[in-house]
């Protein structure tokens, strides 16, 4: 998906969408980003992903418990 640009959002302001193309056109590149900026996509990917597996497994983990006291207690 290609980003073509559009109002920037303001914090707390509801902003308008960019436009988004599916398919990028014939000898298009998307513009370079600075390597402090992608360095920092990264890391906050690196932090989401850790975070939504911790979260994953807390939430199995419930569900086990939950599974393991309705048989106990169902009998």
């Amino acid at each position: 998906m290609v980003y073509l640009g559009g109002p920037r959002r303001r914090r707390g302001g509801a902003g308008a969408k960019g436009i988004y193309l599916h398919d990028p056109p014939p000898g298009y590149h998307p513009p370079r980003m600075p390597s402090k900026e992608r360095q920092r996509r990264a890391r906050q990917d690196w932090v989401l992903e850790h975070v939504a597996t911790v979260v994953l497994i807390l939430a199995a983990g419930a569900f086990m418990v939950m599974l393991l006291v309705f048989i106990a207690t169902h009998s």
